[in-house]
């Protein structure tokens, strides 16, 4: 088996309730750019899939 290499390859199974935890820690993060495009990440996914709504950007 070969090790991930790519993050798109890294596919976590998370709950709804999981999914809300872990944006709510890493909002606190948003001032930072690398976090900022994790938390774009995260949130697509998280309103593709209904559980939260995409927050307001300035």
């Amino acid at each position: 088996m070969q090790p991930l290499n790519d993050q798109r390859n890294l596919r976590a199974c998370v709950s709804a309730d999981d999914l809300r935890l872990i944006l709510s820690a890493v909002g606190a993060y948003a001032h930072n750019r690398e976090y900022r495009e994790l938390i774009e990440r995260l949130e697509t996914k998280a309103v593709s899939l209904g559980i939260v709504q995409m927050r307001k950007t300035k």
